[in-house]
């Protein structure tokens, strides 16, 4: 064990590339077991004359500095403050498998125990460089003081990959000024998202937080993600009530004027407290910057019909806890108009709309709960509204609420925009759930453990982020650090100066493609990006520029009775895992040409998932347009590109419930998939390839249990290997 433990300390130096050496963009990210695929993406690739694969030693790391080994990204340049990546145990030569201009995979031996391993990979020229497996990733951090931010004895949830695994304990260090802070984690949701709390002790200012597996030694940490430690926001606390001001909560008292008062009385900040009572309320309230309305056990506010466009609305920093809310042909109940910071907690509110279908539709998009902005919390409550749900542009929490759809419009649903949000453990039954349709705010969402019993209206989806578009598509003018010409023959689409700050451009074919950037500002011919590529485009290359969506985890919910789990055109870096799904459309993966945009779907993970009873059948009067067998469908259609390492791993699939891969008619619209140690049973084939000709590229279906496949007999074989 000594000299085992001897070579794991011997180190290799990765070196920075030059354009004539391989260039790394992505590599697998998900958990990955001894007998499992990595996917290796990037240029010049078929450089590559050997790769060995060891796994690290597990060498306690407590209380030390922490050391970090970088990996590839596909929207970043190489990170240059990265340590020196150690070898492995024992580094065992693998096999090469599908090797070409863009990508190699490599299988795990699985002679190797779980663990994180080190793939060190040596050019035609001798070079050497490498990466890890397994290493823990974090995405993002939020408290209840911020996204990306806490107080000191905050509770800090912490979002990524790798970051739980069986007999091994987590932990953290907080860097500042050289100053280390180590915590232990308190406590593991999954392998996604875990939870720390930050000392009491600990002082305000910029933190670099890093994360450790409990495997893989000094070298396993991730990469830092900055936080920054902030003075604990308080709210005021000067009470209120509102019966000093003349309500009398009898149940027949008009009671509006008294509310006023008390809000009025409370517009530096503080608590108007209800105490239990049914109160008549004729008009909309607006509760002040600072201020939490708070009831007790039996407060309800009973609203007559309304005239204004809300009943309760707010601009930001205001809140409701513990009361009831009933209301008649309301069609906005709560709304903020400025920026965040909205508490709703311990809230029942009843809607029930009547006769009033014609004017809910009428302005279907303002009603309901409609939240926007920074540090959201709605806990614990009940939502039934014949109107939206709407949460858009939102960071902060949204925790074991039950949201349910009481009739009206059927154009109504459920609209989440998430820029750092936590939504879990809720109870979701509404028309429909859309995700993210403009450019810049869909990123870094973590959902897990929500249940959605059914789904009958529209296009029956349980998550898709159907909508968004493009701005530009063709050919690359030139390339200049991090400014891109376009050329004038490209097609564009609304196009006009500035309009996509904040959203991608994506090389889909050519040189460099597989890289994406974010756009700081451009003119009608200039892009200037925020980092330049690794490899830069040329004439060669294709590039599209639309929308970003990335990190968004699906994480153990339930669906039943319903449409499709969709990552529907632009998600980059996203996650469905250990998704349990009955009777409904099944998971989709679908790069395509959506609203004038060609929309990638790139380096996705479909893990861990069960489909059962796969049978998929349309309700009486409804315009559903799929009816079938439950599927994973991995789809590329509009452009070569669009769908590019797709991860399907260790799902189980039942009752009719099959694999797809459904290509469109242009040649390498899916590239790099792998189809992994799924199992499938009681399907006609366990999967189905659909297409003619070099429609896919590089598939690999690996080590799964399927019974018979369908394979179109018109496919270039040399697209796809199966072993």
């Amino acid at each position: 064990m000594q000299r085992l433990f001897l070579l794991a300390a011997i180190i290799f130096y990765l070196p920075a590339f030059a354009q004539n050496t391989p260039q790394l963009f992505q590599v697998t990210t998900a958990a990955t077991a001894p007998g499992e695929t990595v996917l290796i993406r990037g240029e010049g690739i078929d450089q590559i004359s050997k790769i060995e694969i060891g796994r690290l030693a597990d060498v306690r790391v407590d209380n030390s500095s922490p050391i970090y080994v970088p990996l590839p990204e596909a929207d970043h340049l190489p990170d240059s403050k990265g340590s020196k990546i150690a070898a492995g145990e024992r580094m065992m030569p693998v096999d090469k498998v599908q090797q070409n201009e863009k990508s190699v995979k490599v299988i795990v031996p699985d002679g190797l125990q779980q663990g994180v391993y080190c793939v060190r990979m040596t050019d035609n020229k001798g070079a050497v460089s490498g990466f890890y497996v397994n290493v823990p990733i974090v995405n993002w951090v939020i408290s209840e003081n911020g996204y990306n931010a806490a107080a000191a004895g905050d509770v800090l949830r912490i979002q990524g990959k790798n970051l739980l695994r069986k007999g091994a304990g987590g932990q953290v260090a907080l860097v500042s000024n050289g100053k280390i802070t180590n915590l232990k984690v308190d406590s593991s949701y999954d392998d996604y998202s875990v939870k720390i709390i930050i000392p009491a002790t600990i002082q305000p200012g910029k933190y670099q937080l890093y994360y450790h597996n409990g495997l893989g030694g000094k070298t396993a940490w991730s990469a830092p993600l900055t936080v920054n430690i902030v003075k604990k926001e308080l709210w005021p606390t000067q009470a209120y009530n509102v019966k000093t001001y003349g309500a009398k909560g009898n149940g027949s008292q008009d009671d509006t004027e008294a509310f006023k008062k008390a809000l009025a009385a409370a517009h530096a900040g503080g608590v108007v407290n209800v105490p239990a009572g049914n109160y008549i309320l004729s008009d909309g309230l607006v509760i002040p910057g600072g201020v939490i309305v708070k009831g007790q056990k039996g407060t309800v506010l009973n609203f007559k019909p309304v005239s204004s466009a809300s009943l309760i609305t707010g601009t930001d920093h205001f809140g409701i806890t513990d009361l009831s809310i009933q209301a008649t042909r309301a069609s906005g109940i709560i709304m903020n108009s400025g920026e965040g910071h909205v508490i709703l907690e311990r809230l029942v509110i009843q809607q029930d709309i009547g006769n009033a279908l014609a004017e809910l539709d009428s302005k279907w998009n303002k009603t309901g709960i409609q939240l926007k902005g920074p540090g959201i919390r709605v806990r614990d409550c009940v939502f039934k509204s014949a109107g939206m749900f709407s949460f858009v542009g939102v960071s902060g929490f949204i925790q074991r609420c039950r949201f349910e759809k009481t009739g009206g419009s059927v154009k109504t649903y459920m609209k989440i925009h998430p820029e750092g949000l936590i939504f879990e453990d809720c109870y979701k039954q509404t028309n429909g759930y859309g995700y993210g349709a403009t450019i810049d705010e869909s990123y870094d969402l973590y959902e897990a453990r929500n249940s959605t019993p059914f789904n009958y209206i529209n296009d029956r989806e349980v998550m898709t982020l159907d909508g968004g578009s493009g701005g530009y598509f063709g050919k690359v003018g030139g390339a200049t650090g991090n400014s891109i010409m376009l050329r004038k023959d490209g097609n564009t689409f609304q196009w006009t100066a500035n309009k996509w700050i904040g959203g991608g451009l994506f090389i889909i074919d050519g040189k460099g493609s597989g890289q994406f950037r974010r756009i700081v500002k451009h003119t009608i011919d200039r892009i200037e990006l925020d980092e330049p590529f690794l490899v830069q485009p040329d004439t060669s290359s294709v590039i599209s520029i639309t929308t970003i969506r990335d990190h968004l985890f699906f994480v153990n919910n339930t669906a039943t009775d319903a449409g499709a789990y969709q990552f529907y055109g632009s998600a980059q870096n996203c996650v469905i895992a250990g998704l349990k799904m009955q009777r409904s459309a099944g998971i989709i993966g679908k790069g395509s040409y959506v609203n004038y945009g060609r929309q990638p779907n790139w380096y996705i993970d479909i893990v861990d998932c069960e489909l059962s009873d796969g049978t998929y059948t349309p309700q009486v009067s409804q315009k559903d347009k799929f009816r079938g067998e439950q599927q994973i469908n991995i789809i590329g259609s509009g452009y070569p590109g669009l769908n590019i390492g797709s991860l399907v791993r260790r799902n189980v699939l039942s009752g009719k419930s099959y694999i797809r891969v459904s290509p469109g008619g242009e040649i390498n619209d899916v590239q790099d998939a792998i189809i992994e140690r799924n199992k499938v049973s009681g399907a006609k084939n366990g999967l189905a390839i659909y297409g003619v000709g070099r429609v896919v590229s590089n598939l690999f279906i690996h080590d799964n249990q399927f019974g018979t496949m369908d394979i179109h007999k018109a496919l270039k074989a040399e697209g796809y290997q199966v072993r």
